[in-house]
């Protein structure tokens, strides 16, 4: 079994930010150093945290969470 990297969300979501006509473009994602236990997404975005079109950006990023539960570093 193959586990996606970071760097396949970092594509996949700056894919779909490039696709709403967002101007953000993410370089990394922070990730967990460990896979959670319980399936949950082992990995966050914090530097939108203060990005002002959170509900766009939340919606994108749960459709990543649920596409890419758990990554390794890379």
């Amino acid at each position: 079994m193959t586990f996606p990297t970071s760097q396949d969300v970092v594509a996949y979501l700056n894919a779909r930010f490039e696709a709403r006509n967002l101007p953000y473009r993410l370089e990394n994602v922070a990730v967990l150093p460990y896979v959670n236990p319980m399936w949950l997404a082992n990995w966050n975005v914090p530097q939108l945290a203060a990005a002002p079109e959170r509900e766009i950006i939340d919606e994108e990023i749960r459709e990543a969470r649920w596409r890419f539960p758990q990554v390794i570093a890379t």
